[in-house]
């Protein structure tokens, strides 16, 4: 079950609700984070809504009252006869300093039924000052004039507190609601955070998955570069927040809010393309700069080594030069810029020439004959390690040339030996019972043994001959092949027949296995029977008496693979690509019949008709592997 739900969160439904998830509790949490500062800067947490208002209704009535008891004070009172607030102003010695002309009628009708019902009075102790002659409310205007006074006074203020509310019916509403959940504010963020953090560890973890595979894939915008993604995410996304100057009240909250959906959506998007590059191990090389930093050195790299130095020499000239003609010559500057050029200058040769002996010396060792002696390419770079690899490759290519040289040496004297052994063999036979022959009365009995032997080892030496001019033919490709569709099964099941009595008289058991239909190769028939016939020869001379012998033929990958697999009499202390040299046997004793060119013949038929030959030894195991091509031609 959890793994169908993440199969689904891979989907395109599934990855846009995990963005719709982080969404919400993106803005969940920012609600709640900011009426949590609204709720301490106001002080939220120690009244009541009631209390709140009222507080902001007495400060802003105050503020009120005190600007028209300025302008009062500094102004005719007839032009405050339109004013929601009746004003009175008197000094401690009751003397009136300036009053409105409703403020008596007012007086006497305030908390009365009618028009003035609502009205309550308001008192404020404050401070008068006097300036020639006219009058300045407020103790700062004492610092116009030095000598002007100041006395106490008393602002006596009529007004009906209801004018003066800052708060609209909607404002109560939403004040009313935050101090209501001043408190859940705290959990509800909490728990937003840790579902939002949830979802965007979803969403990283499907990021650039598909339902059913476990590869990773880019999207669309996955071949521009992230770095160059990112630039062009802020530039489209940033500028979305400027429209918010150009709006007012609502309107301005709601282009903000826009702004904000999509700024976060983007970026979410750009954490999803970073999250899948990071999978793919592409962020860093999958970069604009990367690529243009790779680019420069790369084209720095192509330039010949001596203009190479001499580039960087200017370069090192020309930003001298600018240090002294932006500095002005000042000699202090041009000292320490100095000092710090030959401190990072100075360690690059000596690592330079460090390098250059570690270079030289394994040149010196390659000369004098050490062709195994190999440079060490860490912490070379460029030119350094390319060279330092052209003198490891030489070294390479030297020992390997050493070996087949040495290789090719013994298996010629090898082969020689071999050659005037077998040959020296029969021929020696056919001299000595010739010779009896002649010397022998033409009717005596053993004139018919003699007569056989040497016939029998002419036979040998002829086919000897004969291999010897088909394993020449065959490794240098002159050989004639006439390929045509043939089925393997036929020569499984002819080898069966053939090799019959051969085998047992080798006390050996053969075991077949082919498949019931025909499979269909293009090869040469004479020329697979001769595979089949020095494959089982071998069998026959060398595998284990009393034993099973297995010819088997299957269909894999579009190849006809025919196995034969027998358990050696003898122990098998030579190699596989040893085996198939000419002139080689599974003895080194030699005292068994052939030549040691069944094997070499058989490989080099298999391969002029595009069939592979492989051999595989483990332990008295010996297994040699056939495949050619199945082709859908018939015969």
């Amino acid at each position: 079950m959890e793994k169908k739900k993440m199969q689904f969160f891979r989907t395109v439904a599934g990855k846009t609700i995990l963005f719709i998830i982080i969404n919400i509790t993106l803005l969940l949490a920012f609600l709640c984070t900011a009426g949590a500062f609204a709720c301490v800067s106001e002080d939220l947490y120690s009244k009541s809504a009631s209390q709140y208002f009222l507080e902001r209704s007495e400060s802003n009535i105050g503020y009120s009252v005190h600007n028209d008891a300025q302008m009062l004070l500094s102004s005719d009172s007839e032009q405050f006869t339109d004013s929601s607030i009746s004003l009175r102003i008197v000094d401690t010695d009751g003397k009136v300093l300036a009053s409105t002309s409703d403020f008596t009628k007012v007086k006497e009708a305030a908390g009365k039924p009618g028009e003035y019902e609502n009205t309550v009075l308001y008192t404020y102790d404050t401070l008068v000052v006097y300036s020639g002659d006219g009058y300045f409310y407020g103790l700062f205007d004492n610092y116009r004039d030095p000598d002007a006074k100041t006395v106490s006074a008393t602002i006596e203020a009529y007004l009906d507190p209801g004018d003066f509310s800052p708060f609209s019916d909607f404002d109560r509403q939403m004040i009313g609601f935050v101090i209501n959940m001043r408190y859940a504010v705290y959990p509800i963020a909490f728990l937003s955070v840790i579902a939002g953090l949830a979802a965007f560890i979803a969403l990283m973890c499907v990021a650039g998955k598909r339902p059913g595979s476990e590869e990773t894939v880019l999207g669309p915008l996955g071949k521009v570069p992230f770095d160059l993604l990112a630039v062009i995410t802020l530039c489209v996304t940033l500028p979305l927040f400027l429209l918010t100057e150009a709006a007012n009240g609502f309107f301005e909250a709601f282009i903000f809010a826009f702004a904000f959906f999509i700024f976060v959506n983007a970026m979410l998007g750009l954490c999803v393309s970073l999250s899948a590059r990071v999978k793919l191990r592409m962020l860093i090389k999958g970069t604009l700069v990367y690529k243009t930093i790779r680019l420069f050195i790369k084209g720095i790299l192509a330039i010949p080594l001596v203009w190479r130095t001499i580039l960087i020499l200017g370069a090192i000239s020309f930003m001298e030069l600018i240090v002294i003609v932006g500095t002005g010559a000042d000699g202090e500057i041009v000292i320490l810029g100095w000092f710090f050029e030959k401190l990072f200058f100075y360690p690059f040769l000596l690592y330079i020439a460090f390098i250059l002996r570690k270079l030289k010396t394994t040149g010196d060792k390659l000369a004098s004959g050490d062709i195994t002696y190999r440079a060490s390419t860490k912490g070379l770079w460029g030119d350094f390690r390319k060279h330092a690899d052209n003198l490891n490759a030489v070294s390479d290519a030297v020992t390997i040339a050493v070996d087949e040289k040495l290789k090719s040496e013994r298996m010629k004297t090898e082969l020689i030996t071999n050659v005037s052994h077998d040959i020296k063999t029969p021929l020696t036979s056919i001299i000595n019972y010739a010779s009896l022959m002649g010397t022998t009365d033409p009717s005596d009995p053993k004139m018919s043994e003699y007569s056989e032997v040497v016939v029998r080892q002419s036979e040998k030496l002829k086919r000897l001959i004969e291999d010897l001019v088909e394993a020449s033919k065959a490794s240098t490709g002159n050989l004639e092949i006439v390929p045509a569709p043939l089925d393997c099964c036929t020569f499984v099941s002819q080898t069966a027949g053939e090799f019959k009595e051969k085998l047992e008289s080798a006390d050996l058991s053969l075991v077949t296995t082919a498949p019931e239909e025909p499979v269909m190769i293009m090869a040469d028939g004479r020329r697979m029977m001769r595979i089949y016939d020095n494959l089982m020869n071998n069998i026959c001379k060398y595998a284990q008496p009393e034993t099973r012998v297995y010819l088997t033929l299957e269909v894999i990958d579009g190849k006809a693979v025919t196995t034969f697999k027998n358990t050696s009499s003898a122990e098998l202390n030579i190699s596989a690509e040893e085996l198939v040299e000419r002139f080689v046997r599974g003895d080194e004793s030699r005292n068994t019949e052939g030549n040691g060119l069944g094997l070499s013949i058989a490989k080099s038929l298999t391969e002029l008709q595009g069939g592979t030959f492989d051999i595989t030894i483990d332990g008295d195991l010996f297994k040699v592997t056939l495949a050619f091509p199945v082709t859908s031609q018939t015969a």
